[in-house]
């Protein structure tokens, strides 16, 4: 969905209002490659409001699953998508910093609103960071190869304050007492 400026101007009065179901999946394929193996329609609840002041304001619901690789294995595993944009955009750049940093302020390309991109970037940003199949939540097996080996943050913990015990350079054990004091 891509709504020009001009098109939004009739909503000054009265907000735009969104109510429908979006497939997005071959366009998020084609910008995450990465990230996306699979994305179902996506619900999208909301509205475009456009101001007296020119700025827009984009707020919306969007519900769905995506399928992305998971942190461990890269085996596939489906995510539900519940993200709520409330986002603001201006034409003009000097005006950016009149916000602040915590709101979600963009420029209005082209004085075009995409409003597919704007899903697709909320549902990319949150994600989260470790994303594990079910199985590799249940197990406490950690992959590992030649030379190498992934350990918990428990066991790295572990080892480190086994490693405080280190007996010190004798040369440099007029130092540590120093720090003593």
């Amino acid at each position: 969905m891509k709504y020009a400026k001009n098109q939004l101007l009739k909503y000054r009065q009265k907000p735009l209002v969104l109510a429908e179901q979006l497939n997005l999946e071959a366009i998020a394929k084609q910008r995450f490659p990465e990230t996306v193996l699979a994305l179902s329609p996506l619900e999208v609840a909301g509205q475009v409001s456009y101001l007296d002041n020119d700025d827009i304001i984009l707020t919306m619901t969007v519900t769905g699953t995506i399928t992305v690789p998971s942190s461990r294995s890269l085996e596939a595993v489906t995510l539900p998508v519940e993200v709520t944009i409330d986002e603001r955009y201006i034409e003009d750049a000097t005006r950016l910093s009149d916000f602040e940093e915590t709101e979600a302020v963009f420029l209005l390309e082209n004085d075009v609103l995409n409003v597919d991109d704007a899903i697709l970037d909320n549902i990319i940003a949150n994600l989260p960071l470790q994303i594990l199949t079910a199985e590799e939540e249940n197990s406490d097996i950690l992959p590992s190869g030649k030379n190498w080996h992934v350990i918990s943050e428990e066991t790295y913990k572990n080892e480190k304050m086994s490693d405080n015990g280190v007996k010190l350079d004798p040369r440099l054990a007029k130092l540590d007492d120093f720090f003593k004091e």
